[in-house]
């Protein structure tokens, strides 16, 4: 009795150990066959060079400080006629915070005015105030996006004057009279207090700039074709001033220059009369259209460029000397992990993991040419994908978008989910 009932539990301990060891078994191929993807999406990889640029612009002096405390009118970067008022100078620093409260308060009060005026409902239109409100907010979000905040100002005014706008046409009144008397109110104060100025004026038409750096000669705008490595060099070492006794500066043309060194490998790469790209990091600036301007005679393995630039605002022009990206080569096509791009051969299906040497095997006769390709999920069923590599950085590459089938493979197509992770890659192959 004792016997068998021994014989029975080593039997219960085998079953037991049986069915841990078959579990296992099923959670150890459940883990090792869990595949992961990343979606193939379309991207533009650059190449680029880092460069350290000098930037020259055709500015010249306003005109000699008169004494006291200078107010800018304009914002840098703006438009401005020959013997438009750019700034006032007031004797001391209170009278010139006054100055500059005083017109602020106008200009709020005249935005006030005009929205207290959209009484007329016939006058305003519910579908252009709509397309007004989006159109703003999107020229809001890319200033933001691109750290431009030149225009912000503008563009936050704008969107209140439209949103205000719109609760006029809905509501029929929008009432501002209190603010409107508030200003009244602080501009009389603000009059009384009799601030004296004097008027500064553009010599010329241009682009304003209120900052000056003592750098406006260091390279002269009309001997830019004269540029040289050393000089360059020379520039870029070049130290800001401060206290020049100057009211200003007025860009006279609309054409400025990015003036740098690069290695005389690229001279191929440049030709006077190119349009090119840079960004420009520090300022979130990106694909800025450039022209090759002047390419300096090589000296040390380096050339000299300029290139010009027509955009403006006040972001540019305040620019001297920054660091920028001229960009030499792009890449479109898409991003797949390195790691997912394997060798098919067809002839035996067998793929080779370029990493890992991973391989499945079955044989056929037929001796077809090998292929790079990716494996992608679709339900349940792997798919090889042919893949041209054009780019890689390593970890990632960037992938023909325009491949055609081969050999009864059908290329890799955007938003496929290509297997980042799996074992027993094979073409056909059910993981269900």
């Amino acid at each position: 009795m004792i016997k068998d009932k021994k014989w029975l539990n080593t039997i219960c301990m085998l079953i037991i150990v049986a069915v841990m060891v078959y579990l296992f078994q099923d959670v150890f191929k459940t883990n090792m066959n869990r595949y992961e993807t990343e979606l193939a999406d379309e991207v533009t990889v650059q190449d680029v060079v880092n460069l350290d640029a000098f930037i020259v612009r055709d500015e010249q002096y306003i005109k000699e400080a008169s004494k006291g405390i200078f107010v800018p009118l304009v914002s840098d970067g703006d438009r401005v006629a020959s013997g438009d008022a750019v700034a006032r100078v007031c004797k001391d620093e209170k009278e010139a915070a006054a100055f500059a409260e005083l017109e602020e308060a106008r200009k709020i009060r005249d935005r006030y005015v005009r929205l207290s005026e959209q009484t007329e409902l016939d006058a305003l239109d519910m579908q252009k105030l709509n397309k007004d409100i989006d159109s703003a907010y999107s020229k809001f979000l890319t200033l933001t996006n691109s750290r431009d905040y030149s225009g912000l100002k503008d563009c936050i005014n704008e969107l209140e004057d439209s949103l205000a706008s719109k609760q006029v046409l809905k509501d029929g009144t929008i009432n501002i009279d209190s603010k409107i008397e508030a200003l009244d109110k602080r501009i009389t104060e603000l009059e009384a207090k009799n601030i004296s100025t004097d008027n500064v004026l553009a010599p010329l038409s241009g682009y304003y700039i209120n900052n000056i750096d003592g750098c406006e000669t260091t390279i002269k705008y009309d001997e830019i074709s004269k540029i040289t490595v050393s000089g360059v060099e020379n520039a870029l070492k070049a130290t800001p001033s401060t206290g020049i006794d100057k009211t200003g500066k007025i860009v006279a043309s609309y054409k400025w220059y990015i003036v740098a060194n690069v290695e005389s490998k690229y001279s191929k790469l440049l030709e006077k009369g190119d349009f090119l790209k840079v960004n420009i990091p520090e300022y979130g600036y990106e694909n800025v259209t450039v022209v090759v301007e002047y390419i300096s005679a090589e000296k040390d393995g380096k050339i000299a460029v300029a290139l010009s630039c027509n955009a403006m605002n006040e972001t540019y022009a305040n620019m001297r000397i920054e660091r920028v990206e001229l960009v030499v080569g792009e890449h479109t096509g898409y991003k797949v992990k390195t790691s997912a791009i394997h060798t098919y051969d067809p002839s035996a299906q067998t793929t080779t993991n370029n990493k890992n040497d991973e391989t499945t095997s079955t044989t056929t006769t037929a001796k077809p040419e090998k292929m790079t390709v990716v494996y992608i999920l679709r339900g349940n069923v792997m798919n090889a994908r042919r893949v041209e590599v054009i780019y890689t950085d390593g970890d990632y590459s960037i992938v023909r978008s325009d491949s055609e089938s081969s050999q009864g493979i059908k290329p890799i197509k955007r938003y496929d989910e290509v297997i980042v992770k799996g074992r027993d890659l094979k073409n056909g192959r059910s993981i269900g």
